[in-house]
């Protein structure tokens, strides 16, 4: 099969995995609030959210073995990908092992640490006992999970997903209806499908890259060493991410209460997926960046860089401004259980949440020019002051102001908007080379763009009467003409227009054959 075949096939996969997932996810999210109380449900965000909080450490060593071991696989040396195969899962391995005891007092002495409702201590301790368990036999069998991608097959593990999904949806529902309502039943079915990625990277390693095969021979510290050494700054990075919007549930619940902490959970649901889709629209660039860059043609990439940035905001920016509209009558339809002032409350933290990203979409792609230019010091740096500077000021305002939950958001917010007006486009100028001001035309045209978008979105709120999804539907589609249409003649210049015009004329022409 070719390449470009494959490389179709395998985003179609994940594009179709990502939509069942999100769809699912969507209709599970209210039927679990709804039977284990909305004042726990937080919990299971919580739980994942602080056991990502271990991957800071083992990032460093993890990042970089899946390209490790693929280079060497595909120059056909075998001894050199079982060293990084077989070291990795045993330093994994050692790894999980130092985590069971801190990870056992951790969840024992839960509710020490922890604002929980006392007729919730069980549950929530069995929940994080199940989540604890997947992540350090996940740790454990890592490598194996390279298997797909060193075989350039992403629809198998795309599909996996969705399987997992779909076990997860069932399986909850069916012991929600079996038995008494409990949250662990959410930890167990991850459990559970995660004991099933297992088997499942088991076999897809031994079918797809059968020279692939743990040996204790091929145990060396020198492997652990490389890729740590690589890796480091993958893991100050996922510190900063952490720090930046990983610790907003577990500062909520300490400081505010676990009630806020489950409206927390509620309004980083849809910001997270729509970051998701602002990752794959960009990432498409990211190959034809790195072949022009490798070409040395600065000029054809600058122009290539600009056009990735209008396509990412054009396509992007539109779903941002129509949820920062109709939010409100989202959540209400979403989550019935809510009150008013609880629905009131998740809109404006998601508000908060997105505010940087309406500006961030136009230089997303912006981001892949620092790794295509391996410049990546001073942007993790950059990031790492930023999470230092959100985690200090949102624990000052929680303790010395009324904001309340908003004060964690608040803080995040204007710091990362700071960094995509004042730090990004400067950065990614000057490691090219060019004029500061080189990508401030793109985000410019892009905030006018938006302002005047979302001032027609509130016009339309305003007429239309949203009290169904089916209305929502309408109101969604009536809003993503108009603002595609603003975004077709302020975002693209007239070439830009013209070109467009042609891929959809080409998109329609072959449709009809």
């Amino acid at each position: 099969m070719g390449s470009k075949k494959r490389i179709a096939i395998n985003m179609i996969a994940q594009f179709i995995t990502f939509i069942i997932n999100v769809s699912i996810n969507f209709v599970l999210t209210p039927y679990i609030t709804k039977h284990v109380g909305k004042e726990v449900y937080g919990f299971v965000n919580l739980a994942f959210q602080t056991t990502g909080y271990v991957t800071i450490f083992t990032s460093a060593l993890n990042a970089m073995v899946g390209r490790y071991i693929t280079i060497n696989l595909g120059k056909k040396d075998y001894k050199n990908a079982n060293m990084y195969f077989s070291s990795v899962i045993v330093a994994n391995l050692i790894i999980s092992l130092a985590l069971v005891i801190p990870s056992v007092f951790a969840i024992l002495y839960l509710d020490r640490w922890l604002q929980i409702p006392m007729q919730y201590t069980t549950d929530v301790k069995i929940l994080w006992m199940f989540i604890v368990i997947d992540f350090l036999l996940s740790l454990c069998t890592n490598c194996y999970g390279v298997a797909t991608y060193a075989s350039n097959r992403l629809d198998l593990a795309a599909r996996r997903n969705t399987e997992n999904t779909i076990i997860r949806a069932v399986s909850l529902i069916l012991m929600f209806s079996i038995f008494a309502p409990r949250v662990w039943y959410v930890g167990f079915t991850k459990f559970i499908c995660g004991f099933w990625v297992i088997v499942t990277n088991i076999y897809y390693t031994r079918t797809l890259v059968p020279q692939l095969r743990f040996n204790k021979l091929s145990i060396k510290f020198k492997a652990v060493a490389d890729l740590v050494k690589v890796g480091i700054w993958n893991s100050v990075q996922q510190l900063s991410t952490i720090l930046i919007n990983g610790c907003d549930m577990l500062i909520t619940n300490i400081y505010i209460d676990a009630a806020s902490m489950t409206l927390m959970g509620f309004a980083k649901t849809v910001p997270n997926y729509l970051m998701s889709i602002i990752g794959i629209v960009s990432g498409s660039f990211g190959p034809e960046m790195t072949l022009l860059y490798s070409k040395g043609d600065m000029k054809a990439f600058e122009k290539y860089v600009k056009s990735a940035i209008k396509v990412c905001g054009f396509i992007c920016s539109v779903p941002i401004l129509g949820f920062i509209t109709f939010g409100t009558k989202f959540f209400h339809l979403w989550l019935p259980t809510l009150t008013s002032g609880e629905v009131m409350t998740v809109q404006i933290l998601s508000i908060l949440i997105l505010a940087q990203t309406i500006f961030d979409v136009y230089i997303y792609p912006l981001y892949t020019v620092n790794q295509i230019t391996t410049r990546l010091r001073i942007p993790v740096l950059v990031s790492l002051g930023i999470g230092v500077a959100n985690i200090i000021g949102s624990i000052l305002l929680c303790v010395y102001t009324d904001l309340g939950v908003y004060a964690i958001q608040i803080v995040s917010s204007v710091l990362l908007t700071a960094r995509v007006f004042f730090f990004a486009p400067i950065y990614a100028s000057y490691t090219l080379n060019l004029k500061w001001w080189t990508f401030y035309g793109p985000l410019l045209r892009g905030a006018l763009s938006s302002a005047i978008t979302v001032v027609i979105f509130y016009g339309v709120l305003n007429v239309m009467t949203v009290n169904s999804w089916l209305m929502l539907v309408v109101a969604a589609i009536v809003c993503g003409v108009i603002g595609y249409t603003v975004n077709y003649y302020i975002v693209l210049n007239k070439a830009e227009r013209i070109m467009a015009k042609e891929v959809i004329a080409k998109k329609l022409k072959l449709k009809k054959k």
